[in-house]
C-alpha cells in the first residue's frame, strides 16, 4: 500500500477581469465583479489511499468531514476563514464532491485544511501572520479521515492552474514479507519513539516539519496492517516486528529505518509510506521485547525500506521553470523495480525519462500530485513518482546506472544502485567456518549465520560505512582460520592472488580456502600487512542464468571472544562486554624515547577500538549525532587483582587474561610515543549537526582507515559485589599495563610499588598520561574498592 495523495479540482467561476484589476492584489471574493455572488465553486477529488496508476478510481473510499479555507494577503497577513460541514459537501458521483465559497477581498492565497477544526490562534501568529506553519495535533491518528492540507495562489487560479494536492499530516509504514519466506511468519509490529505531534502545514516538502519535537510516542499495540505515525526526524524512530521463525515461538527483532545500501538513518516525512520488506530471515530474533529495544538492529533479519516518494534533493532553475529530482535510490539484486520521483514547474508540466543501464527497462507513472506554493516552491510544480522497471541482478557486486529527467531545457540525473546477488543467505553456498575456537559445530557449519547473529562490531555502519560482514576473514598476527565453500556443478572457481590457497580435492563436495603460507615473509600467517583480495565463483544455473560470486577476502583484522573472567570479575559496570568481537588493525607511527635518551621511530600495531567494543566511531556524550555511538567504549576493566605488595610487583594475571594472541594492553610508552610523535591528540571538530566537540583521535599510516578515536568514557570505581560509582563521563580514559616506575614516584621496595598504575585522561583540550592505585587501599593493602577503566591492544 503507497500512500496517494489527496487531489482537489478547483474549478472557478471567473468573471472577464479588466485591465484595472490586472494587480493580484486588486482580486477579491464576496460580491465584487470578478467573482459570482455567491461564491467560489470548489471540485473535491478524493483518490484512494494505495499506491495506483494516475487516474485510476479509488477502491478505498476516503471521506473529508469537513473543510476549512483560510485566506491571506500578498503579505502573509490573515484575513479570515470559511468553514465548510458535511451538509455542504456534496457527492457528484465517484470520489469528486461540490463545495462553495467566498474569498476574502485582498486575498493572494487560499490555504486549504480538511478535517480539523482551525481556531484563530492556529491560522494567525501574534503578529496577524500565517501560523499554519507552527499550529499542531497531537493525539490518536486516523487514517480514514486524515487531517490534510493544500494552498493555492489566486495567481494560479486564474491561470486555470485548478489541481491542488492535499498532504496529509502523517506517514505511515507496513511491514510484508518475499514470498520464499516460507519459514517466517508475521504477527504484528511496533514503532517507537516517533513523534508525538506534527503540524498541520509544511513549508518543505522535505524536511521534517517540527525537528525538535518530542519523540517518545510508541504504538499501543502489534499491528499488521499499516499504522500512522506523525513525521519524524532521522535517528529517532525504529520498529519491532514480532514473528515465529521455523515454527517456534513469538520473538521480537529491531529494524531501523535506514536508507538503502547505507547505514544512514532516513528523516520518516508526512504523505510518505514506508514499506519495511523482510528479506531473509537466518535466526530466530530476541525472547522478549526489551531485549530487542535495549539491543541494536542486527542482520539475524535482513531488510528492504522503501519509501513511496523519495525526496527531491537536487533542483535546477531557469528563467521560467525549474527542475528537481530525488537522491540516489538503491534497491536489492533482487529488486524488479527502483522507485524515484521528480518535480517540473514548467507550465505544460512535460518531461522525458531515459536510462543509461541494459537492466533498467522501463517505467511507470505511479502518481501525479500538483505542490503547494512554499518558499521553497514558490510557483505550482507537479510531483511526479515513477516505478523503473528492473531485471535482477545475478552478480554479487552491485552495478550502477543512471537515469536522466529532461522538462524543457533543463535535466538532472539520478543515480540507481542495484545491489548485487545475496550470496551470503544461499542455502547452495553456506560457507563454513573452521579452526578459530569456541564454536559449537552447528555454528562452524553456517559462517554467514554466525557473523550476523553473534559476531558484534563487523556491520557497516559499526565500521563508519566500510563493509566488512561480506567475505572472508584472515586474522592478522597468527591466523588459525580456513573456509569450506560448497561445489556445484558446473563451478569455475579464479582466485589469481597468491596470498590465498584454494584446495579442490582436499575436501569432498568443498573448496577449502586457506591463507596461503609461502615462505616469503609478507606472506607468511604471522605478520600484520593489511590486505584486500577476492575469489570468484560462476556458475551455470539449469534455467541457464549465469550467477557469478565474488567473495571479498579480508586480512585487516581478527575475532576474538571475551569469555571467562575477563568477561566476568575484571569488569565493573552496569553491563560488561562478553561474547565475540571483531576488531580491525592500523599501524601507528611513535617517536618512542629509550633510557640512553635516544628517540627512535616505532611502529605499533594498534586495534581500531577498545576492547569489548563495537564500533570504531567516536563515542561524546555532549553531542547528538555521537551519543549512540556509546557502544565505542567497550569494557570498564580493572588492571590488577594483586592482593598484597608482593603480588602487585609481578602479578599481570589481568594484563594477560586481557591479551588477544600477540595483541596486549598498550603500555606508557606506546602512548606517550604517540603523543610525542603529534599523532594522539585532540581536535577541535563539528558534527553534520553543527555541534561543536573535542575529539581525541589517532592519526594512522592506513590510507583506508585515516584515524581512529578514543572515546570519552570516564571510569567506574566500586568493588565486584556491589554496584559501582560511574565518575567522570566527559573524560577519555584508558588504562595502561605500565606500573609507575620508581623514578616517577616510588622506590621498588616501597609497599606502594605494584599498586600504581599509568593511565590515559583526555579532557577538554587536556591530554595527560597520570597515574591511579588500581584499588583502594594503603601500605601494600588491598581494600577491595577498584577503578576500571576501558584498554586498547597493541602488538609491536
Amino acid at each position: 500500500m503507497y500512500i496517494k495523495k489527496l487531489t482537489i479540482c478547483l474549478f472557478m467561476l471567473l468573471a472577464m477581469v479588466s485591465t484595472a484589476c490586472s494587480d493580484i492584489r486588486d482580486i477579491v471574493g464576496g460580491g465584487t465583479q470578478d467573482l459570482p455572488t455567491d461564491g467560489v465553486v470548489l471540485t473535491l477529488k478524493l483518490p484512494n489511499f494505495t499506491k495506483n496508476t494516475v487516474a485510476t478510481r479509488a477502491n478505498e473510499q476516503q471521506q473529508i468531514k469537513s473543510l476549512c479555507v483560510l485566506c491571506y494577503d500578498a503579505d502573509n497577513k490573515y484575513l479570515g476563514m470559511s468553514n465548510i460541514t458535511g451538509a455542504d459537501i456534496k457527492p457528484k458521483g465517484g470520489d469528486s464532491y461540490d463545495v462553495k465559497v467566498k474569498a476574502e477581498p485582498g486575498t493572494v492565497t487560499l490555504h486549504i485544511v480538511a478535517n480539523t477544526n482551525i481556531t484563530e490562534s492556529d491560522a494567525k501568529d501574534a503578529e496577524g501572520k500565517n501560523n499554519l506553519y507552527n499550529a499542531t495535533r497531537d493525539g490518536n491518528l486516523n487514517l480514514s479521515t486524515p487531517v490534510c492540507w493544500g494552498s493555492v495562489t489566486v495567481k494560479d487560479l486564474l491561470s486555470r492552474k485548478t489541481d491542488v494536492s492535499l498532504f496529509r499530516q502523517f506517514a505511515k509504514a507496513s511491514v510484508t514479507k518475499n514470498e520464499s519466506l516460507t519459514n517466517f511468519e508475521i504477527t504484528g509490529f511496533r514503532l517507537f519513539n516517533t513523534a508525538s505531534s506534527g503540524t498541520i502545514a509544511s513549508e518543505s516538502i522535505n524536511k521534517v516539519a517540527l525537528p525538535s519535537v518530542d519523540c517518545s510516542a510508541k504504538t499501543v499495540e502489534y499491528v499488521t496492517g499499516e499504522q500512522p505515525f506523525y513525521e519524524t526526524p532521522a535517528d529517532k524512530a525504529y520498529m519491532i516486528i514480532r514473528a515465529k521463525y521455523d515454527g517456534g515461538p513469538d520473538t521480537y527483532y529491531k529494524v531501523e529505518f535506514l536508507i538503502n545500501g547505507t547505514s544512514t538513518q532516513m528523516d520518516l516525512l508526512r504523505n510518505h509510506h514506508y514499506q519495511v520488506k523482510v528479506t531473509a530471515v537466518n535466526h530466530e530474533g530476541w525472547a522478549t521485547e526489551d531485549e530487542a529495544i535495549n539491543n541494536k538492529s542486527e542482520n539475524r533479519l535482513s531488510v528492504e525500506v522503501v519509501d513511496d516518494n523519495p525526496p527531491i534533493v537536487n533542483m535546477i532553475a531557469c528563467k521560467d521553470y525549474e527542475l528537481g529530482v530525488c537522491g540516489k535510490q538503491t534497491v536489492l539484486g533482487n529488486a524488479r523495480t527502483a522507485t524515484i520521483s521528480f518535480v517540473t514547474t514548467k507550465p505544460d508540466f512535460t518531461y522525458n525519462v531515459k536510462w543509461n543501464a541494459d537492466w533498467i527497462t522501463g517505467y511507470n507513472v505511479t502518481k501525479r500530485v500538483v505542490l503547494p506554493t512554499s518558499a521553497e516552491h514558490p510557483s505550482t510544480g507537479t510531483l511526479y513518482t515513477i516505478d523503473l522497471t528492473l531485471t535482477a541482478n545475478c552478480q554479487s557486486t552491485a552495478q550502477s546506472g543512471t537515469v536522466t529527467i529532461t522538462s524543457g531545457d533543463l535535466s538532472r540525473d539520478v543515480e540507481i544502485i542495484q545491489k548485487g546477488y545475496d550470496f551470503r543467505t544461499d542455502k547452495n553456498r553456506t560457507v563454513q567456518i573452521r579452526g578459530l575456537a569456541g564454536l559449537t559445530q552447528e555454528e562452524q557449519k553456517d559462517y554467514f549465520k554466525w557473523m550476523d547473529t553473534s559476531l558484534q562490531g563487523i556491520s557497516q555502519a559499526e565500521n563508519q560505512g566500510r563493509v566488512r560482514n561480506d567475505g572472508l576473514h584472515f586474522f592478522v598476527g597468527n591466523n588459525p582460520v580456513y573456509y569450506l565453500i560448497p561445489k556445484l556443478q558446473g563451478d569455475e572457481l579464479t582466485c589469481n592472488d597468491t596470498r590465498v590457497n584454494v584446495d579442490k580435492e582436499s575436501v569432498n563436495g568443498f573448496y577449502k580456502v586457506m591463507l596461503a603460507n609461502n615462505s616469503d615473509e609478507s606472506y607468511n600467517d604471522n605478520n600484520y600487512n593489511r590486505w584486500i583480495s577476492n575469489l570468484t565463483i560462476t556458475t551455470i544455473t539449469n534455467a541457464g542464468t549465469k550467477i557469478t560470486v565474488t567473495y571479498p577476502v579480508y586480512h585487516v583484522g581478527l575475532f576474538a571472544q571475551l569469555t571467562g573472567d575477563a568477561a566476568g570479575i575484571y569488569q565493573l559496570g552496569n553491563s560488561k562486554a562478553s561474547g565475540w568481537y571483531y576488531y580491525e588493525m592500523v599501524d601507528v607511527k611513535a617517536k618512542v624515547t629509550k633510557k640512553n635518551g635516544t628517540i627512535e621511530d616505532k611502529t605499533y600495531h594498534m586495534l581500531d577500538r577498545n576492547l569489548g567494543a563495537t564500533t570504531n566511531g567516536y563515542y561524546s556524550p555532549a553531542t547528538t549525532a555521537l551519543e549512540g555511538n556509546v557502544g565505542a567504549i567497550g569494557g570498564y576493566f580493572i588492571i590488577s587483582k594483586a592482593q598484597s605488595s608482593d603480588e602487585a610487583k609481578k602479578d599481570d594475571d589481568v594484563v594477560k587474561a586481557l591479551a588477544i594472541g600477540n595483541f596486549k594492553v598498550c603500555d606508557n610508552m606506546c602512548l606517550q610515543g604517540l603523543i610525542d610523535n603529534n599523532v594522539l591528540k585532540i581536535e577541535g571538530k563539528n558534527t553534520d549537526y553543527g555541534e561543536v566537540y573535542n575529539c581525541i583521535c589517532i592519526k594512522t599510516a592506513d590510507s583506508e582507515i585515516p584515524e581512529i578515536y578514543i572515546p570519552m568514557s570516564g571510569y567506574y570505581e566500586g568493588k565486584s559485589n556491589e554496584d559501582p560509582v560511574y565518575k567522570d563521563s566527559y573524560h577519555a580514559n584508558l588504562w595502561t599495563s605500565s606500573r609507575l616506575s620508581d623514578y616517577q614516584g616510588f622506590s621498588s621496595t616501597s609497599p606502594e610499588y605494584g599498586f600504581w598504575y599509568l593511565y590515559l585522561d583526555a579532557f577538554g583540550k587536556s591530554l595527560n598520561l597520570s597515574n591511579y592505585r588500581f584499588v583502594s587501599g594503603s601500605s601494600g593493602m588491598n581494600k577491595g574498592r577498584y577503578r576500571a577503566m576501558p584498554v586498547r591492544l597493541v602488538a609491536e
